[in-house]
């Protein structure tokens, strides 16, 4: 493992300490305990963060076992949503009224800052492995099937309830869901115009990302 790196951004520290110190004083300040939830999806945004990193390290390896390194892709494809979810959390906005309101935009927005900067970043990760193997408008094309599934994965956090880890202890009704949907597609319009929704946002928000931080 000497030779895997995973570098997180500067960047991240003081919006990741503003995002925790800010949820903490909710509680000592207001007795309220309803967003401490936005913690763990914190941690759940760095988990495809760290195997994008580490892929990346292997991919640039002579000599890797193939297995391996396609098994942490689909771990990858199942866990990267977690990090565009939590700009969904703004749902809670106002749900308690005797906390000031500016107060939670800024611990949400915080929060939902770390969740895009290390979505953004992982996405970078596996589209410079997906630039290694094939050509740039190939890469763009796989890059927007991602991004697509992303978005769907959004959704079905959001709206469905379930979560990554339910593909692996919950797949029957996970499965049985999805395929009622693209069943039933005209009664569940909703999940094309959401999924529609967080694919324009999440792809213009890469590319404005991408432009600001590789641009000479």
């Amino acid at each position: 493992m000497n030779n895997y790196k995973i570098i997180i951004p500067k960047l991240l520290f003081p919006l990741l300490i503003l995002a925790v110190a800010l949820n903490i004083l909710r509680v000592i300040l207001w007795g309220k305990v309803s967003f401490v939830f936005i913690l763990w999806n914190i941690f759940l945004a760095f988990v495809p963060f760290i195997i994008s990193s580490l892929l990346l390290s292997f991919s640039k390896k002579e000599k890797f076992n193939k297995f391996v390194f396609f098994a942490g892709v689909l771990l990858w494809i199942i866990f990267i949503p977690n990090a565009m979810y939590i700009i969904t959390d703004f749902i809670h906005l106002g749900t308690i009224r005797t906390i000031p309101i500016i107060y939670d935009v800024l611990l949400l927005f915080s929060s939902a800052s770390i969740g895009l900067i290390l979505g953004f970043n992982s996405l970078f990760h596996i589209e410079q492995i997906i630039k290694m193997k094939f050509s740039n408008k190939m890469a763009s094309l796989i890059m927007g099937i991602l991004i697509l599934l992303i978005s769907f994965g959004v959704y079905l956090g959001r709206f469905l309830r379930f979560n990554s880890w339910d593909i692996f202890f919950n797949h029957i009704s996970l499965v049985k869901n999805v395929w009622k949907i693209f069943a039933q597609s005209k009664t569940h319009i909703e999940v094309y115009l959401y999924t529609a929704l967080f694919f324009f946002f999440l792809t213009l928000s890469y590319k404005a990302w991408k432009y600001g931080n590789l641009r000479p």
